[in-house]
């Protein structure tokens, strides 16, 4: 049996918000990043030109959406969740560091698609405030992923 991660139900909700918001994601994935010291949980939303209607003058091979947990015993970053997002290149890699989405790590899933939209045409963020409401379930199954990833 093959067990659902933990965050994949945010990442899911931020899909279908975005589709919602005529801002359809190329490629949307929940997995364990476990290419640095600590491992931790990551969300990555791809948009571009073609399938999400972002500006091809703004972002001519897209952009991305990254949502990282962290399991705060990385001297690097605080526990819990935060929103970034990075411009890609042609060859598919994005550019680093990526730069802070001004929303809360547990932004609700229409909030998110609001600031990436505007994100998308202006260049900037909204920054958004809005806590997702069912989130209590998600946020525990993190929270246990990380005691199980000791």
């Amino acid at each position: 049996m093959t067990r659902q991660l933990p965050h994949a139900p945010y990442i899911t909700a931020i899909e279908t918000a975005l589709t919602e918001a005529q801002l359809t994601p190329e490629q949307a994935d929940a997995f364990v990043e476990d290419s640095y010291d600590v491992p931790h949980l990551r969300g990555v939303i791809t948009l571009t030109p073609e399938t999400s209607g972002i500006p091809a003058d703004r972002y001519p091979h897209g952009l991305i959406l990254v949502w990282d947990w962290h399991t705060g015993r990385d001297d690097d970053h605080d526990r819990g969740p935060a929103w970034q997002w990075a411009r890609l290149r042609e060859d598919g890699s994005c550019t680093w560091p990526h730069e802070t989405l001004p929303v809360p790590g547990w932004v609700a899933p229409p909030m998110l698609a609001a600031a990436a939209a505007t994100l998308a045409h202006t260049g900037t963020a909204t920054p958004m405030g809005s806590l997702w409401r069912q989130r209590a379930r998600t946020e525990q199954a993190c929270e246990a992923w990380a005691q199980d990833a000791l």
